[in-house]
């Protein structure tokens, strides 16, 4: 069965040209996986001899600024806490049970034994200055707010001092709090 349409016979010169692209197609298609590859190589190359930090070497070490600062955060945030229920142990692990400021906040809880509840006091401490005292004492200074729904927000100048625990590996505990000027 013939519909009447033979196609014609491909010239010499037409194969040639289509070997030609093929070929030329063939080689581009080479050349750009054989750049890939490259590309690739290279880029786990650096990323083994450098590392994802970009060659820097990875920090875990803190400063004993920064760990004062979060810890006395923590003692703030502890503070507020024990603000709402009285409980001393709230403040076990931040405050020095010898310090000025538990023994203050210990005798308000005496003359208050009963808890107002929940929620707690959000504290804050603001544009904080870490302040080197001695090699065992930060001193933190900034504004402290104490903040709760559905009461007025306090706020005040503090300078928080805190001391090392050596005994804790080195945790930085709530020693007083003192007033300061406003800045």
């Amino acid at each position: 069965m013939s519909d009447g349409f033979e196609p014609e016979p491909i010239k010499q010169s037409e194969r040639l040209w289509l070997a030609q692209q093929r070929r030329g197609a063939a080689r581009r298609t080479a050349l750009m996986i054989g750049a890939l590859a490259l590309i690739s190589i290279f880029l786990a190359w650096l990323w083994v001899a450098k590392g994802p930090g970009g060659g820097k070497p990875a920090t875990t070490t803190t400063t004993a600024e920064q760990r004062a600062l979060a810890d006395g955060q923590q003692a703030l945030a502890d503070w507020g806490r024990f603000g709402v229920t009285n409980d001393l142990r709230t403040l076990k692990d931040s405050f020095w049970a010898n310090g000025p400021q538990y023994k203050l906040l210990a005798s308000e809880a005496e003359k208050h034994p009963k808890p107002i509840g929940p929620p707690a006091y959000t504290v804050t401490m603001t544009g904080v200055q870490v302040i080197n005292a001695r090699a065992d004492e930060r001193v933190l200074r900034g504004k402290v707010s104490f903040t709760r729904p559905g009461e007025v927000p306090q706020a005040y100048n503090w300078d928080v001092w805190m001391r090392r625990d050596d005994a804790s590996g080195g945790r930085w505990r709530l020693w007083t709090v003192r007033e300061t000027p406003p800045r």
